[in-house]
């Protein structure tokens, strides 16, 4: 299949819509979906959504829960859990 050369797509046009999508495996670029002139969303390739996904988990500041992993300040065993429930 080819590059389709849509790179932007009326949500309710979906004849190319489903062209970009009936091709997606060798397409290089996003299909930017609009209604009425606004951005709503996209369709990604597998390259963007990949680079999307890593540059997510380096903002993710996990520093906080590594510090809470052995935090059991507060902890509470199941078997008073279950007596304060009244189990």
């Amino acid at each position: 299949m080819r590059n389709i050369e849509h790179k932007e797509s009326d949500i309710n046009n979906t004849p190319p819509i489903q062209e970009y999508l009936g091709a997606i495996e060798t397409q290089e670029n996003e299909l930017v979906l609009t209604s009425k002139g606004n951005i709503v969303g996209a369709i990604l390739t597998a390259e963007q959504y990949n680079w999307f996904l890593d540059k997510i988990d380096e903002c993710q500041n996990i520093s906080e829960i590594s510090k809470r992993v052995n935090d059991r300040d507060g902890e509470q065993s199941l078997d008073n859990l279950k007596k304060e429930l009244g189990e």
